[in-house]
């Protein structure tokens, strides 16, 4: 039985998401655990900087998109002085340095994380030879199971289901934390808040958002709209058009936008209802730190936010893109305290029946560990 695996995370993104979170969070609890964990990333990644003080070990990879042979020696080079025992890939164009990785040296489990889906095929020649190179693919719903299964060169087989999982007790806040939020944003205390955590990004629902809290506004005076977040990298510029279209609306007094911040269980203890309309989520892991928070959700019934959100239990789910829909729900829980702490106790309790972090990350190793022995 092997009781220290040595872990190759590879990712050459340069931008900080979701996707992102959850491969610096994985590479850093496995770490903990005290397995060997080794992260190759871009150099101007912010991977390198999250996992700064951690027990990971960074190597900077300056990875060209399509192909790059010295990626590809580079790679070869810790596999062999790391002795590596599995491959965590979590975008699926870093594969194609795998397939030649594992072509020129020894083959090794890879493991492909799909954290988003894909609407473009993926089942040519060239793909099937290097999907043929990936023992399992991770996926944070059935949704994007789906979608593997449909878009990849993959058995079913190969494809699991492994939810975002977290810890409950970093969303046990002192009382006063509240209060210290509000008074720094200006919040009263007897205002309710709506807030959200994410990337300013279209595909987020953000302007469906602002109209429908613009109209809120109108009926209702004590209450305000949090939107934290910064916007996706390389696209500021939408960030810009939703900041207008506040000021169009009248309710800039009303927004308050305090862009990133990394204290989130500290942010979602300062609202009293969590709003995210996206037009697509493969999964939504800030759903679940919402849940945690014990707060009552309103999502979208798209993508995978199914697999977390139990509609009418410990949330509101409306269509995307229908803003009377996201309206009638944001007025319900505004106008329904006892409403809003009962779904926010059921949301807590769906979280601790169904995305403990520790299970979820023992359900990983036993993954790793099923991997390396049937290669034994």
């Amino acid at each position: 039985m092997i009781d220290r695996i040595r872990i190759l995370h590879i990712s050459s993104s340069r931008s900080w998401g979701g996707a992102e979170m959850a491969a610096v969070k994985l590479a850093n609890n496995f770490a903990l655990r005290g397995h060997e964990v080794i992260f190759a990333a871009h150099p101007k990644s912010r991977i390198i900087k999250e996992l700064e003080n951690t027990d990971v070990d960074v190597i900077p990879i300056n990875y060209i998109r399509h192909f790059d042979p010295v990626t590809v020696i580079k790679l070869m080079k810790i596999i062999k002085d790391r002795q590596i025992d599995v491959i965590h890939c979590h975008l699926s164009r870093d594969l194609v340095h795998l397939y030649w990785v594992t072509v020129l040296s020894r083959s090794l489990p890879i493991i492909l994380d799909k954290q988003v889906s894909s609407g473009v095929s993926k089942k040519g020649i060239i793909h099937k030879m290097i999907y043929a190179k990936v023992s399992k693919v991770f996926v944070l719903s059935t949704y994007l199971a789906k979608n593997v299964l449909d878009t990849c060169p993959v058995t079913n087989d190969k494809v699991v289901v492994i939810p975002g999982g977290i810890r409950l007790e970093d969303y046990n806040i002192p009382e006063g934390v509240r209060g210290i939020l509000r008074s720094h944003w200006q919040l009263p205390s007897n205002e309710i808040v709506f807030g959200t955590v994410s990337r300013i990004d279209r595909q987020k629902g953000l302007e469906d958002l602002v109209r429908a809290f613009a109209l809120l506004c109108a009926k209702y005076k004590s209450i305000k709209l949090v939107i934290v977040g910064e916007p996706t990298y390389g696209e500021p510029e939408y960030a810009n058009e939703l900041t207008n279209i506040i000021k169009e609306l009248g309710v800039e007094d009303k927004v308050i936008l305090p862009g990133f911040r990394s204290d989130i269980p500290r942010v979602l203890s300062a609202f009293d209802i969590f709003v995210l309309p996206s037009y697509s989520e493969s999964f939504g892991y800030v759903f679940i730190e919402a849940l945690s928070a014990r707060l009552p959700v309103i999502a979208t019934n798209a993508g995978g936010v199914p697999d977390i959100i139990e509609n009418e239990v410990c949330g509101l789910l409306v269509p995307p893109m229908d803003r009377q829909s996201l309206y009638d729900a944001m007025e319900r829980f505004l106008t329904n305290d006892a409403l809003r702490k009962q779904f926010g106790s059921a949301g807590r309790k769906r979280v601790k029946d169904n995305f403990l972090e520790s299970e979820i990350l023992d359900k990983i190793e036993r993954e790793y560990l099923n991997l390396i022995e049937r290669r034994v």
